[in-house]
């Protein structure tokens, strides 16, 4: 999983010119009129093509799409893989040429809502007999409204956690991270004592200094936000966040804890920071569910935890929306994919091609657990969707891809040490605040 950058509303006017004429037209059958059924209840007069867009490959959905063929043999969903993601979808959404349904990145979803991208889908989701909202986790349920306004449906998350080699904790002699109560200081204490820079061995992953979103996760465990709730305000000088984030940058900065940016350059620079748990070099390590694949074949018991919190847990937990496009012709039929596709089985089924859990717990009850890797030694699995219940999604605020520019400067400057944060934010965050209002 890697940053992403986010579509505003002024990166529409600067793409609209340049992309218009390279994005892809779909060929699609027309839908007969609705007779009077419920919505999403349409006669079909011939096969209908849906086009699905997705940064990722069509294996996530191909279990699904074989049982919707069997049910709908009238729609024909044709799945794309749109690579360069984050720039494509904003020249496809320009030209007006956006596939039918989209699953699109969290505050892509957002910011395609409030330009009108994006159709509202409340009155289908209210119109579906036996929809259950609260079989969904409640952030991201809530998270895709936008005055009123629901822009999407969820599908697979991938909350971040703290892994830890069980085998390097035994070397030296340290107790395990406690599964009731981790704390930033427990953190700290626990790689010191793992620790040992000559040898190339750290207490912890370093920080992806150039993933700024990633350092978000910091502020909202000790009470702060780059934005406030609504993402109108920047709460970079906020003394939550300034203490948050000058707090793990001194860690870093240290080189005792976890790789400074000058010893990521004498092991081999980020790339290979990325595979020190992998390799045995690392005791601990905050990231998404995604890093257990790596961990199966490492030759070492593995275990994971909540991430450390100061004044209250929490982290980032990443996926995607499902979204109707405002220019499909047939969108009561994308309703029917969609809504197929985000069921508790079309979750599950995407779900265990990616080993996340899903943002349904009902598709989270389902055996076997697909964030479950198969080990022979004791796992505390539960902590992985535990995750869902307290993280959240990354913001979503207008203009985000300015606002983010400004913040990761600023956040660049403190993990470099060349300023403290408590003399930076405050100068910047009035400056994002005029850029996220700015709508």
């Amino acid at each position: 999983m890697t940053p992403r950058e986010s579509l505003s509303r002024r990166t529409f006017l600067k793409v609209s010119g340049t992309f218009a004429g390279a994005a892809v037209l779909a060929a699609c059958a027309p839908v007969a009129p609705a007779d009077g059924g419920a919505m999403g209840e349409e006669a079909m007069a011939e096969p209908v093509t849906i086009r699905y867009g997705r940064h990722d490959p069509a294996a996530g959905v191909a279990t699904t799409l074989e049982s919707f063929q069997e049910e709908y043999p009238d729609i024909v969903v044709s799945v794309e893989q749109i690579g360069e993601f984050h720039a494509k979808i904003p020249a496809l959404a320009a030209a007006g040429t956006l596939p039918d349904v989209v699953r699109s990145w969290e505050a892509m979803a957002l910011d395609l809502g409030r330009n009108n991208q994006f159709i509202d889908i409340q009155p289908y989701v209210d119109g579906e007999p036996g929809y259950d909202a609260d079989d969904f986790y409640e952030n991201w349920w809530n998270y895709p409204v936008v005055e009123g306004k629901r822009f999407g449906i969820p599908d697979a998350a991938a909350p971040h956690i703290t892994f830890y080699n069980a085998d390097l904790f035994d070397a030296a002699g340290v107790e395990y991270p406690n599964k009731d109560s981790f704390t930033w200081t427990d953190f700290e204490e626990k790689a010191r004592g793992i620790s040992d820079p000559d040898n190339k061995i750290w207490g912890s992953e370093t920080i992806p200094v150039g993933w700024h979103m990633y350092s978000v996760k910091q502020a909202w465990q000790n009470g702060g936000s780059y934005y406030s709730p609504d993402f109108r305000e920047c709460w970079l000088d906020k003394e939550e966040t300034i203490q948050a984030i000058q707090f793990w940058a001194d860690m870093l900065l240290d080189g005792n804890v976890m790789p400074s940016p000058s010893q990521i350059v004498g092991i081999g620079g980020a790339g290979a920071a990325a595979e020190l748990l992998a390799a045995g070099k690392i005791g601990m390590q905050r990231m998404g569910s995604w890093v257990t694949g790596s961990l199966v074949d490492a030759g070492f018991r593995f275990n994971v935890v909540a991430e450390p919190s100061q004044t209250q847990r929490d982290t980032i937990t990443h996926g995607a929306f499902n979204n109707i496009s405002t220019t499909s012709e047939n969108k009561d039929t994308a309703w029917i994919w969609l809504n197929y596709n985000t069921s508790t089985q079309g979750i599950y089924n995407y779900a265990s091609n990616a080993n996340f859990p899903g943002t349904r717990r009902s598709s989270n009850e389902i055996e076997p657990f697909p964030w479950v890797a198969d080990v022979d030694f004791e796992v505390d699995w539960d902590v992985v969707p535990d995750a869902l219940t307290y993280g959240h999604i990354l913001p979503g605020p207008a203009n985000e891809g300015e606002a983010l520019k400004l913040i990761g400067d600023a956040l660049d400057k403190v993990y470099s040490g060349d300023v403290q944060a408590a003399d930076v934010f405050p100068e910047v965050a009035p400056k994002v605040t005029a850029v996220i209002s700015d709508v």
